[in-house]
């Protein structure tokens, strides 16, 4: 009887603990797709910005002019700071984590 009462109560933590990590996994995901669509949207800023500055440098528009130290330290700049940002942050959200063996695909929770 005492084992029963044990397996029971081992039972209910084993559910509660897939339906955390459930809860989590869900979370994980909502924040991937967040923040992917938002680094999507920083670099493509950035690229557009850096061919703008490219573009007004290279055929002098509209008066456009900086030296060429100027011009590779902003560009070297910016490139390091967002490919730096966009590591720290698919590191994070896109690492393949291993499942516990409880939660592989052939387990059943009862």
């Amino acid at each position: 009887m005492l084992q029963r009462y044990k397996d029971r109560k081992l039972d209910k933590y084993d559910k509660e603990a897939k339906r955390l990590h459930n809860f989590g996994f869900r979370q994980d995901l909502n924040a991937r797709k967040k923040y992917a669509f938002r680094i999507f949207a920083i670099v493509t800023l950035w690229i557009t910005a850096m061919l703008g500055i490219l573009t007004l440098q290279g055929f002098s528009l509209y008066g456009f002019h900086l030296s060429d130290n100027v011009l590779l330290a902003a560009i070297g700049s910016t490139t390091a700071t967002v490919i730096g940002m966009l590591l720290i942050v698919i590191r994070y959200l896109f690492t393949g984590k291993p499942l516990p063996e409880a939660y592989q695909a052939n387990t059943r929770i009862r």
